[in-house]
């Protein structure tokens, strides 16, 4: 791990440690945010209805007028905390060690700067080959690493594979949704 001797000249920042505390791996209930959007992801890619009970419009999700399957190209639009929260419910910019307090980490993964930047995307591409579907990732035109997923040296896994590494959307959050709604008094 790369230990910078101070924060001076580092890319921490304010951005990143408030992203990552508040809508995604610093926060018990950071990637649950962007759980939902994932649900519709695994929608889209595999041409089936919605199985999301966190908090997608069940209404505009199950009529195929307002959400629907099977076309060539979608586009959804998002604010940047949202982008955080769904980055992290895939799985994507997981950082193994929390970032810590005292010092910057010039090697870590997640760096909002490069993450969610004015006019930031993400975007998902299902792609056929040879009778096999793939899917790969890119943020803002930078191919991701689905090791999760085993991707291979071109950046993609298998739809199958892919959408098996998304347990925890598919569980609905692994009940951190819930806990969203427990009373705190």
């Amino acid at each position: 791990m790369g230990r910078g001797s101070s924060f001076s000249g580092s890319t921490l920042s304010a951005d990143n440690c408030s992203y990552i505390m508040s809508c995604s791996y610093g926060n018990p209930l950071g990637r649950v945010q962007g759980v939902g959007y994932v649900n519709e992801l695994l929608a889209r890619l595999t041409n089936t209805p919605v199985n999301d009970s966190t908090q997608t419009n069940r209404t505009l999700d199950s009529s195929s007028s307002t959400f629907p399957l099977n076309r060539t190209i979608y586009a959804d639009f998002s604010h940047d905390n949202q982008m955080a929260a769904i980055y992290a419910a895939l799985g994507l910019f997981n950082d193994t060690q929390p970032l810590p307090a005292d010092f910057a980490v010039s090697t870590r993964k997640w760096k909002s700067s490069r993450m969610v930047p004015f006019s930031g995307r993400l975007v998902t591409e299902r792609v056929e080959c040879d009778g096999t579907t793939f899917v790969r990732m890119f943020v803002d035109d930078a191919s991701m690493d689905l090791g999760f997923c085993g991707a291979g040296w071109n950046g993609m896994c298998t739809l199958d594979a892919f959408v098996e590494s998304q347990a925890y959307a598919r569980a609905q959050g692994m009940g951190d949704f819930e806990k969203c709604q427990e009373d705190s008094t």
